[in-house]
């Protein structure tokens, strides 16, 4: 049997899945649970040494005839600082050694707890990393345990080999408790160098490509992406950030946004989400691919940096190279029945934005997205602006950025501003009023050109807290003084002109229609449109957009009606008798 404590299950799981199976065991009794586990299970091999001073040593030398990683473990108080010499001997001579070490819960450490120092804090030579398991009381804490232990067994012996410590927190209640009869089935990640020999079975897949921000794909990038995507049964799905306009791309968002899980999880999820770029900033694309089940899809993650990133809880496989390599490695010589990107064209060009929608952000992109010049820059803020103007097309020629890495508001005006001294491209932003007067001291910066078009949409307040869809909205003007800093200024008229700019107004249709086509043209003086719109009308246009587009499930449709008849609070008595 083994024990209760579920991080020591997961951990067990994993290291013999990866293979990691000669153990070199002090005794102790905080780190008892993984013994037990160790030496009732026949698949490892297990060595006993009483001294921790001498235990990384002897795994060392373990290491040296076998030639593969070996582990250790030991108790908590100061079994662990026992470890430094030996871990450092590893350290310098590149010796895969996984140390897993105990603690008490992390509520105990610096309390006077017995036998609860700090275990996480060995010198930076020592090991080439420290990961610290969390206690695992839900389902968060399975997937972040899992997503360490295998992060921890591969950097093992990523690029330069090297001893990494594993500390596993207990609680002193449960180490006499074993009454679990197997270990759980865990998702394995492995890592792929270009000079590995790669297991990648795509034969017979739907595979969907997530392009995240990037900047413009050179050609040699574009070439073998598309002839990946023609020989294979593939649709790449992006966003104005991905910068990216091949044959079988969709811009999605709209539809993702206006589509219920049980419909994607039935028709549209992919066998396999490979992933290349940055930060997508896609939340309705983050839903639909997080909800799945964990068995549902793999998640194959493309990036030179190589790292762990389990953005959707389903990461099978990381390849450490540029994306180009590996679907140049991996187009096909044949053609294939695009059968899952017509299933996503069809859908895509089923969307509809109604011609009449409220003075809104959503109605100012409506009446913009083709009428910005060819080759422009357009810098959207997070996070409605962002949202929007993701629901309508731009020209292939435009480049669109947003600060989607750290994924905050400040900032953003600053990055356009850099980016027009550069360049004599018109250079676009679409920016809120909260993030505007973040970041206004930048207008004063005196490199700044003519080439500048800001439009601010002034909605008096973080119009992102009183959109229907956002949990603030349930406060109603309860919101407003603090969670939606309502009411903070007026116009930034007085600021605009002081810097240079030519400023431009509107708080209705008329006006803003009247000035369009002159925001958009070349003028003498950069611009500042400011346009005023209310919180209500933002919440009500979007609202509009995706009740016109839902897509549901048949089961989806079924729980709509329910939802309909006995309300909320119906929905959750009936979750309750179910249970």
């Amino acid at each position: 049997m083994y024990t209760v404590a579920k991080n020591v299950q997961i951990m067990l799981a994993l290291l013999k899945q990866h293979g990691i199976k000669h153990v070199v065991i002090n005794p102790g009794t905080t780190n008892m649970p993984i013994v037990h586990g160790l030496q009732s299970d026949p698949f490892f091999t297990c060595f006993s040494v009483v001294d921790e001073r001498s235990t990384i040593y002897f795994a060392i030398g373990l290491y040296l005839d076998l030639g593969v990683p070996i582990a250790t473990t030991c108790t908590s108080a100061q079994a662990t600082r026992n470890y430094i010499p030996g871990l450092t001997e590893a350290f310098y001579k590149n010796v895969p050694i996984l140390a897993i070490t105990t603690s008490k819960h992390p509520r105990y450490t610096y309390q006077q707890y017995m036998q609860g120092p700090d275990q996480t804090s060995l010198p930076a030579d020592a090991v080439k990393k420290s990961y610290a398991l969390p206690y695992v009381s839900n389902h968060h804490d399975e997937l972040y345990c899992n997503r360490l232990v295998n992060e921890a067994i591969l950097e093992l012996t990523h690029r330069i080999p090297g001893p990494i410590q594993l500390n596993l927190p207990m609680l002193d209640e449960e180490l006499g408790k074993y009454t679990v009869s197997n270990l759980p089935v865990v998702r394995v990640i492995k890592r792929y160098m270009q000079w590995d020999q790669w297991d990648v079975p795509l034969r017979n897949k739907k595979i969907l490509i997530v392009a995240g921000e990037h900047r413009p794909f050179t050609k040699i990038q574009e070439d073998a992406l598309d002839k990946f995507a023609e020989t294979h049964n593939a649709v790449i799905y992006v966003n104005h950030l991905s910068n990216y306009h091949g044959k079988y791309a969709v811009s999605a968002n709209l539809t993702l946004s206006s589509m219920l899980p049980g419909l994607f999880q039935t028709t549209y999820k992919p066998d396999i989400l490979i992933t290349i770029g940055g930060q997508t900033g896609d939340y309705p694309l983050f839903g639909k691919l997080a909800s799945a089940k964990e068995s549902d899809f793999e998640h194959w993650r493309v990036n030179e940096d190589g790292m762990i990133v389990d953005t959707y809880d389903k990461l099978t496989k990381v390849f450490e190279c540029p994306f180009e390599h590996f679907f140049s490695r991996l187009s096909g010589s044949g053609s294939v029945h695009h059968t899952y990107f017509d299933l996503w064209s069809d859908l895509q060009a089923s969307m509809q934005i109604p011609d009449e929608l409220p003075f809104s952000n959503a109605y100012l992109a409506q009446q913009l997205h083709d009428s910005i010049p060819k080759n422009s820059y357009v810098n959207l803020a997070i996070l409605n602006s962002l949202r929007i103007w993701s629901f309508f097309p731009l020209d292939n020629s435009i480049t669109c950025y947003s600060n989607v890495a750290a994924f905050d508001i400040d900032g953003c005006l600053s990055v356009l501003l850099g980016q027009s001294v550069i360049t004599d491209k018109l250079c676009f932003i679409v920016i809120g009023d909260l993030s505007f007067f973040y970041d206004m001291n930048g207008l004063g910066i005196r490199h700044l050109k003519n080439n500048i078009r800001i439009l601010l949409v002034n909605n008096n307040g973080g119009t992102e807290f009183k959109l229907y869809s956002h949990p603030a909205y349930q406060f109603g003007k309860e919101s407003d003084e603090f969670i939606a800093a309502v009411g903070h200024n007026g116009s930034v008229k007085g600021w605009a002109e002081e810097c240079g700019f030519k400023y431009l107004v509107a708080r209705n249709k008329k006006e803003f229609l009247q000035q369009k086509y002159e925001f958009v043209s070349d003028s003498k003086q950069s611009i500042v449109f400011e346009v005023f719109t209310t919180p209500k009308d933002e919440s009500d246009a979007l609202r509009i957009i995706l009740e016109k587009n839902r897509l549901m499930s048949g089961a989806d449709k079924i729980k709509s009606k329910m939802r309909s008849i006995i309300g909320k609070k119906g929905i959750e008595a009936l979750k309750n008798v179910i249970k």
